[in-house]
């Protein structure tokens, strides 16, 4: 009778990662193919990706680069030419920020112009972009120009409010903004609406140079509604 060999743990355990391996090495041998596709792929997406980020880097440097063609032409006072310059950049450089800016730009280029409706497109498309503040400003005070050019004080009065609201840490830009839409409510004989203003300017900056004119407003304001 063959002598009996004893199976211990430390034997067990080695043949557990005897098979532990294989089976990893089965796995591998089995599915090497795919593992090789899955690594390609990644490497594909990797490289697509840094051509798009540099594709869409190219496209934005040649689009600023024909924004500050079509302003230079714009500050020369070539305006026609300035406009098809800005519809250019619109054009051939789609949901580029400097597209953007050319649609604000044309906004006011039209607004000088009187060609009001056109204008207020424009203002329109920059404002449903992702744009800068300064210029976001500019068109929300060039879309309330044009309405109260048109004698719309109540339309104009909301968008400076609106203003407003969107500068409340700026001193200067909250104040101006409220200022400009309390003389739209005097226009349009709304004085609660001034006396609501006047009192926002009070109670926001109580120690401004200014506090005086606003104490005016607000008593003119008093008067006209009997109170």
């Amino acid at each position: 009778m063959g002598k009996r060999t004893r199976i211990t743990r430390k034997s067990l355990k080695h043949d557990a990662l005897l098979e532990t391996a294989s089976a990893t090495t089965r796995f591998i041998e089995e599915h090497l193919n795919k593992i090789l596709m899955a690594a390609v792929g990644v490497v594909v997406v990797v490289l697509v990706v840094a051509m798009v980020v540099r594709a869409r880097r190219a496209t934005e440097l040649a689009a600023s680069a024909a924004l500050v063609t079509a302003q230079q032409t714009m500050n020369a006072g070539l305006l026609t030419q300035a406009a098809e310059q800005l519809q250019t950049v619109i054009s051939q450089y789609p949901g580029t920020r400097s597209a953007g800016a050319a649609a604000c730009y044309l906004g006011a280029l039209f607004y000088q112009q009187g060609q009001h409706d056109q204008a207020l497109v424009y203002f329109d498309d920059y404002l449903n972009s992702d744009g800068s503040p300064t210029l976001r400003r500019a068109a929300l005070e060039g879309k309330a120009a044009i309405h109260e050019d048109r004698r719309e004080f109540a339309a104009a009065a909301a968008i400076f409010r609106e203003i407003a609201s969107e500068y409340p840490d700026s001193p200067t830009g909250h104040w101006r903004a409220l200022q400009d839409a309390i003389r739209c409510y005097r226009s349009d004989g709304d004085w609660a609406s001034v006396r609501d203003a006047a009192r926002e300017m009070l109670d926001t900056y109580p120690d401004s140079a200014y506090v005086g004119e606003a104490r005016a407003v607000l008593a003119e304001a008093q008067v006209h509604l009997g109170t």
